[in-house]
């Protein structure tokens, strides 16, 4: 499976319960301000791919306070239950929401990549999406390098979007 969204596409809307125990639209989620959606193996993936996600969690706890000082709002999105990733925000004292695609409607709507282990289905690798208040992907980030996620985060919605060859130039 490949990514069905690029840099320029809109953020599909699809419900997915958040760690705090409501029901959050992705769309709406980030109509009120930017936001980097972290789709990640978790925290019930073993091996490599578990490493790779807990490393890009871990770089933006560490990154929260600047992220959060920009206006930008963070989740984690994994396809574990909604009682796991509690479990999990609780035991890593997360500063952001995590969203249970336990479904997979939305992993499966974006075309994220997935690997099952027995009946366990995890993303398969750290995949970010930078989407804007208006609910545009600004970026794709993938891969995700932990060291620099925050940083290119704060790029991706500071940055207009490249014109495209059919765009109007600007006044004209």
């Amino acid at each position: 499976m490949s990514l069905t969204v690029a840099a320029g596409d809109a953020l599909p809307s699809v419900g997915l319960r958040a760690s705090d125990g409501y029901l959050l639209n992705l769309r709406s989620f980030v109509t009120k301000r930017p936001a980097l959606l972290l789709f990640f193996g978790g925290p019930t993936l073993k091996g490599p791919a578990r490493r790779k996600g807990m490393k890009a969690i871990e770089a933006l706890v560490a990154g929260h306070e600047r992220l959060r000082e920009a206006g930008i709002a963070v989740a984690g999105i994994s396809t574990d239950s909604e009682r796991q990733q509690t479990d999990f925000a609780r035991a890593q004292e997360l500063p952001f929401l995590l969203l249970s695609d336990e479904r997979r409607s939305a992993v499966e709507v974006l075309g994220v990549e997935t690997v099952a282990e027995g009946a366990n289905v995890n993303v398969a690798r750290p995949i970010a999406l930078a989407v804007d208040r208006d609910g545009t992907i600004t970026a794709v980030i993938d891969p995700v390098d932990p060291e620099t996620l925050v940083d290119t985060t704060m790029r991706a919605l500071s940055e207009p979007l490249p014109r495209t060859a059919g765009d109007a130039p600007a006044g004209g």
